[in-house]
Formats: C-alpha cells, sequence, structure tokens
C-alpha cells in the first residue's frame, strides 16, 4: 500500500461514521376497497375504473394523511402521526411503529411492523368507526429512521364513552373493568426505567376482542387481547387501552398528546372459556 493511500485509510477509520439524519417518509397502499353495489345491483365503481385502496398512507414534508375509502367511495382524511417505535419481532421485522389518524370524532391506531426501509410491510389497525380490527399488508415505498423521541401537538377529540361501539366479545375478568366497563383507579406507566404513577380515576369501556394465534413472531403461546376506550374524569382526554391474558402489563395510547404508555395493570385479563353449544 503506498504510504498516503494507507494515511488516508488511516483516517478514514479514525473518524467515527455519523448515523443517517432521522427520516421517517410513508407511502403505502392497503388493499383495494371492495365496492358496494347500487340500488340497480350494479357496482358503485364505474366500468373500466380501478378501485382505490381502502386505506392509503401519506406521509412527508407535505403531507401526513390517512385516506379511508368505504365501500360506497366515500373518501376520509385523517390526521396521521407517528408516536413511538419499539424493537419489533425479529426476524419479521426489526421495529414496531405505533401511528395514530385522528379526527375529533374519529380514529385509527396503527401498528406497522417496518425495517428502515422496504417497498412493503404489514400493517394492524384499529377503526373506532367500524369498531374493526385489520391486519394488511401493504405496499409502496417507506423508510423508518425514527428519532430518539417523538413530539406531537395535542389533538383535541369529542367521543363521549356513551358513544362507543357495544361490546360483543367473550366474558372476562378483570381487576378493574369486565364486559359491561369498569374504572382505574389511576396508570402506572414505564418512563425509561422508573415506574411512575398517573393520578386520576379513568372510566373504561371495551371495545374488541382479539384472539392471537401461536409462533406469531412475539411468543410460540397464543394469547387474547381485550382492547378498550378510557376517558379521563376531567373529561378532556381520550386514551385507548390494550390489555393481555399472557401479561399483566400492557399499552395505553393518549389520544389527546399523542402518547404510548407502557403500563402495568396489577393483573393478566382472565378470558371465561366459550360456553358448549
Amino acid at each position: 500500500m503506498r504510504p498516503l493511500l494507507a494515511a488516508a485509510t488511516a483516517l478514514a477509520l479514525a473518524i467515527p461514521l455519523r448515523a443517517a439524519d432521522p427520516e421517517i417518509t410513508f407511502k403505502l397502499d392497503g388493499p383495494a376497497v371492495t365496492p358496494g353495489v347500487g340500488e340497480d345491483g350494479k357496482s358503485l365503481l364505474p366500468e373500466g375504473e380501478k378501485a382505490p385502496p381502502e386505506i392509503a398512507l401519506r406521509l412527508d414534508r407535505e403531507n401526513a394523511t390517512l385516506v379511508w375509502t368505504d365501500a360506497t367511495l366515500t373518501r376520509r382524511t385523517f390526521q396521521l402521526d407517528v408516536l413511538a417505535n419499539h424493537p419489533g419481532p425479529r426476524p419479521w421485522s426489526d421495529n414496531l411503529a405505533w401511528m395514530v389518524a385522528r379526527t375529533r370524532t374519529d380514529f385509527w391506531i396503527l401498528w406497522a411492523y417496518v425495517n428502515e426501509t422496504g417497498p412493503s410491510c404489514w400493517i394492524n389497525s384499529y377503526h373506532f368507526a367500524e369498531n374493526r380490527v385489520r391486519m394488511n399488508l401493504f405496499r409502496g415505498r417507506y423508510v423508518f429512521r425514527p428519532p430518539a423521541s417523538f413530539t406531537n401537538s395535542p389533538f383535541e377529540m369529542d367521543i363521549p364513552l356513551e358513544k362507543a361501539p357495544a361490546y360483543k366479545g367473550k366474558k372476562f375478568t378483570h381487576k378493574d373493568f369486565g364486559p359491561d366497563g369498569g374504572r382505574f383507579k389511576s396508570l402506572t406507566w414505564l418512563d425509561v426505567n422508573e415506574w411512575k404513577v398517573r393520578e386520576g380515576e379513568l372510566q373504561v369501556k371495551p371495545l374488541i376482542d382479539l384472539d392471537v394465534h401461536p409462533n406469531n413472531g412475539w411468543a410460540t403461546q397464543p394469547w387474547t387481547e381485550v382492547h378498550a376506550l378510557a376517558r379521563g374524569a376531567e373529561g378532556t382526554r381520550l386514551y385507548y387501552v390494550v390489555t393481555y391474558t399472557a401479561v399483566s402489563h400492557g399499552w395505553v395510547v393518549d389520544l389527546r398528546e399523542g402518547q404510548v404508555l407502557k403500563t402495568h395493570f396489577g393483573e393478566a385479563v382472565k378470558v371465561e372459556p366459550k360456553e358448549p353449544k
């Protein structure tokens, strides 16, 4: 090796590599919507036209939206925010990106299984207005190099618990709430490595349950989740709650502040066996 080249190589090795700047962009489309039919029995989609994606995500310097197209081909636009990043279930994905899409009276919670970049990813979502969970493969392009922390502007919402969909899932028991609802006296949440208590009683109403199959990337055993909606006594904070049968901790999404809180509930959910037919 020539001395000049050797010196340049040594200098290059001595300078630490700079990590790539944070960047999050999404241009992803879910599966095409299935159009409904009109009174004449014909599809609402004009002949020759391609059905749009049911869900389209756009996040860049100019856009931050989730666009939902329903079976009537009506489009609704929601403000999209990335809330948090957690390690994903490797080798399936490096990251689990939490996102929320909101209007004043409706919201989506999204869990995206992403790497640093790619042409597709799996995204699970819950939509309040439909009280429905989806698990879809999205295609397009994304970059996910998240910052060390996330900051989102407060978003005011107006969803009374009385307007929450009726729970139609399995019977279950929990220390603080059940199928008919209940209360959390406080929230015990993890701040980095320290458990803290957020005082203030929350009213809780279950929304939906979800069975997770074994060997799912996270664990070899199956579990059941109960998702719920909670509201603070002062009436200004709305929360999305995820509890599990497998563990006593879960997640609480502060929908106004755009925060994801790992929360300790004191015990796991216990789902009652199905009654024989």
